[in-house]
């Protein structure tokens, strides 16, 4: 197995050396290799074929735990969808699908072709604040306000510090609880500024709160999701 893996790299770094320019994805599922024989040759790591949004958001949130942000390829479908649902839930279907993916990398897919207006105008916003950190998320180095997330948990976050800047994924599922304190010890006792960054459209209250360390990030719909910019 061992001469097979290393017979594989060499003709892999053949094919590079002939088409230099060419991306190939790594794929993780169903057992595939996920180390970094493979990673320090491929630039793009699929984490998931997973196909239900919400529970996405657990894996893009642990996913750095395995494999750098800039090569891990979160899914990000926002579906036509003909259910009749209000204008409000498709808004936040897809920008909770933007959020899963644009602190790691995006995979974008879904029926873009058959999306409203709307949704259409919150994936392109998403890809353009994407496209506005895409440089950080490559020096960031990840961290967990909540630590660890699991497909049980109402709440989780995903942090990288890139600098003075911190970028926060904040996703809420389901539960009672409308208001999260997600810590941020090394920024105990710092003026930090706080901006939210997508969507454009929300209005929720958040609070940077300078003696504890903690964004304090009001959510009281289930599932939605919101990125967060601070800058120290």
């Amino acid at each position: 197995m061992l001469e097979h893996e290393r017979v594989y790299l060499k003709w892999l770094e053949g094919v590079w050396m002939r088409y230099p320019d060419l991306i190939i994805e790594n794929c993780s599922s169903g057992g595939l290799r996920m180390d970094y024989a493979m990673l320090s040759r491929y630039s793009i790591q699929s984490t998931s074929d997973q196909d239900d949004y919400r529970l996405y958001a657990t894996i893009a949130a642990n996913a750095p735990t395995a494999v750098t942000p800039e090569q891990a390829a979160v899914w990000a479908y926002p579906m036509n969808h003909e259910e009749k649902i209000s204008q409000r839930e498709l808004k936040e279907k897809t920008v909770f699908n933007m959020v899963n993916a644009m602190l790691l990398r995006i995979h974008q897919s879904g029926h873009l072709a058959k999306l409203d207006e709307m949704r259409f105008g919150l994936v392109k916003e998403g890809i353009g604040v994407y496209k506005c950190i895409r440089r950080d998320i490559a020096e960031g180095l990840p961290f967990w306000p909540l630590g660890l997330s699991s497909f049980t948990d109402e709440w989780s976050a995903l942090g990288l510090k890139c600098g003075e800047k911190r970028y926060l994924a904040v996703w809420r599922r389901c539960g009672q609880k409308e208001t999260m304190d997600l810590p941020i010890p090394e920024l105990k006792g710092v003026d930090v500024t706080v901006d939210r960054i997508y969507p454009s459209y929300a209005q929720e209250a958040f609070a940077w709160n300078r003696n504890l360390g903690s964004l304090t990030v009001q959510l009281p719909e289930e599932y939605t999701a919101r990125m967060f910019e601070l800058r120290i």
